[in-house]
């Protein structure tokens, strides 16, 4: 399949509708996580989770997608679309390049998040990298609560590319 260069940069701009992230902020999550970065200040049985915060560096865990799912989900949104056009065109190579981060609140045990995707930009042509060349898709999810507040903003950088083919030599 061939890439459309203008159909995808057309996307550049445009937001995606609200997302609910499938799970509620939980204690089980929030434990998971300052085991896994060994996170441990405070011992779990003193803390009151009614009132625990978040970790912010957790946020973006409720905007992540299914490793799978019983019922494949057609891409809609604006960044679901892009980011499948590119596949589709051979740049199914994916690196993340830098992620800025910006909290305005906590989300604590019980909250149900939402996020709204932003495709911020496309690179203007091919990029050449050491991995292949690709484009450089810049995107901006800004997470809220139930209650409509802004809790974070996070910009993302990836790179979609097509992975250089290495041939073996004898």
């Amino acid at each position: 399949m061939s890439f459309d260069y203008a159909k995808v940069k057309a996307l550049v701009g445009k937001e995606s509708s609200a997302i609910p992230a499938l799970d509620k902020v939980s204690k089980s999550d929030i434990r998971h996580w300052c085991e896994l970065i060994d996170e441990n200040n405070t011992p779990f049985h003193e803390i009151n989770w009614e009132e625990k915060a978040a970790p912010p560096a957790m946020m973006m865990v409720w905007t992540m997608p299914p490793l799978w799912s019983p019922e494949p989900k057609e891409p809609t949104e604006p960044h679901e679309l892009m980011l499948k056009a590119l596949d589709d065109g051979g740049y199914d190579g994916t690196i993340g390049l830098t992620l800025d981060q910006e909290f305005f609140q906590s989300a604590y045990v019980g909250d149900r998040l939402s996020y709204q995707v932003t495709v911020a930009n496309l690179s203007p042509a091919e990029v050449e990298t050491s991995m292949g060349k690709g484009y450089q898709v810049d995107l901006v999810y800004t997470l809220s609560n139930q209650q409509g507040e802004k809790i974070s903003r996070h910009t993302c950088s990836l790179l979609k590319f097509k992975e250089l083919k290495i041939s073996k030599e004898s």
